[in-house]
């Protein structure tokens, strides 16, 4: 029985031998198409050979699959029988996250063959596949304009003119969402209006508190709505009235408080995350605070290709994904047009000996600040695996890392060169034969 031809969509597999040739398939078609076939038990002109399966193949070959392909995307295992009783496997799959890597690379699919992509193309396909939520922003909301907080948007008109952002005197509330882009046909909030102003809690954001550094015993938690502001406003609340404050000497005989992670450091990831937040997804905004950490979780895509560091040292221009909440938050002051946002937080890190860590997940970004008088020095968990695996096994690849750890190999990567550049790690002979060894 013949099922065909490989094409950019379809890709035939002799067995499950061939697992991680068919993964590549996988991530290279996700990238190009966003959807595509993989067969097991198939030659490559599409003739069905049979493939065996045991009491475990189809579970394997599903762990397989979402462990080594990133990010997460939608896929059906199935087993499939010809007229004559062979056997053989059908992946069905699609996703609209891209890009996908597998196996820490990223591919593209040309014809039947799978291409790595070096890092200018890889840069160029960012660019080419980055996301906004513009479109969302302009939509109607469904919410009258007597839905919007006046108070709060004359405080905000107040705030912005001191700023010298907006030179506007208020004038009502039509007006001013008018003249902020926030109004759709003149008589409705655009959801960047709602979600900015309205009064009805259009936002959610889960705040908690844990005994320990891990989700079994609730110390403190709350399901707080509001707009933007005022979830700002609450994160800020919560995170101050849940923290450790400790006693400074100013050198004289005035003493004041000081929270063990500074204020100003996790505000700036507090509006970051609503700032660049995907307000139409299917997860809320978080802070959490657990005996050894606090963590603030935005749902939605950090800006690529770039990093924090990347936005932080090298003078990116701002990529703002929701360009009108961001020019709103940027008229009082809120936040800053030029990106410096970063740049502050990771100063106060190093001025108060502050680690951190941030990763991207499924279906969003999270910001790691380290507790309990943890230094710049110290290890956060990702530093912490690579330092303790390669001490074990010198062979160790950041492939492997990756995958033991469940991020990208470009995540592992630029961990591995901060280790060396700090002088932890040492590179032994070039990059197809050397090894890496643990200095301290």
């Amino acid at each position: 029985m013949h099922i065909g031809n490989e094409t950019e969509t379809i890709e035939f597999k002799r067995s499950t031998s061939e697992a991680k040739e068919g993964l590549i398939s996988i991530s290279s078609m996700l990238n190009k198409h966003g959807k595509g076939l993989l067969y097991f038990g198939v030659k490559n002109n599409g003739e069905v050979v049979g493939q065996q399966i045991g009491e475990r193949t189809l579970t394997e070959l599903s762990e397989k699959i979402s462990s080594s392909v990133k990010p997460v995307f939608l896929y059906e295992i199935n087993q499939r029988n010809t007229m004559d009783g062979k056997t053989f496997i059908e992946v069905s799959f699609s996703g609209d996250r891209k890009p996908y890597s597998a196996f820490g690379r990223y591919y593209l699919r040309y014809h039947d063959e799978d291409r790595q992509m070096d890092n200018e193309q890889l840069r160029a396909f960012y660019l080419s596949q980055r996301k906004d939520y513009s479109e969302w922003e302009v939509a109607d909301s469904r919410c009258p304009i007597d839905d919007a907080d006046e108070s709060l948007l004359e405080e905000y008109v107040d705030e912005a003119k001191r700023h010298k952002r907006l030179r506007y005197q208020y004038a009502g509330k039509e007006t001013m969402l008018g003249k902020l882009g926030l109004l759709y046909q003149k008589s409705y909030l655009n959801n960047a209006g709602n979600v900015l102003f309205s009064a009805k809690q259009p936002v959610r954001l889960k705040l908690a508190k844990f005994a320990s550094d891990t989700r079994l015993t609730i110390l403190a938690l709350e399901i707080f709505d509001g707009n933007v502001f005022e979830c700002i406003r609450k994160a800020m609340e919560f995170y101050s009235e849940n923290i450790n404050w400790n006693i400074v000497m100013d050198g004289g005989i005035q003493r004041r408080e000081q929270p063990e992670i500074p204020l100003e450091a996790v505000r700036e990831i507090v509006v970051n995350a609503f700032s660049h937040g995907d307000y139409h997804a299917n997860t809320d905004f978080e802070l959490d605070i657990y005996s050894n950490r606090v963590c603030i979780y935005s749902p939605g895509q950090f800006p690529k290709p770039y990093t924090p560091e990347q936005f932080a040292t090298e003078a990116i221009e701002p990529i703002p994904l929701n360009v009108r909440i961001s020019d709103v938050l940027f008229r009082n002051g809120t936040i800053e047009q030029i990106s410096t946002g970063f740049e502050r937080t990771f100063h106060l890190c190093r001025k108060y000996d502050i680690a951190y860590s941030y990763t991207e997940t499924a279906n969003g970004f999270r910001f790691v600040f380290y507790r309990n008088g943890k230094t710049a020095n110290a290890r956060n968990e990702i530093e912490k695996t690579i330092i303790n695996t390669i001490e074990k096994n010198e062979k160790t690849t950041a492939a492997s890392l990756a995958k033991e750890m469940d991020v990208s190999e470009r995540t592992v990567q630029r961990w591995m060169k901060k280790l060396k550049a700090e002088g932890v790690l040492e590179r032994i002979g070039n990059n197809g034969n050397g090894y890496w060894r643990v200095v301290e």
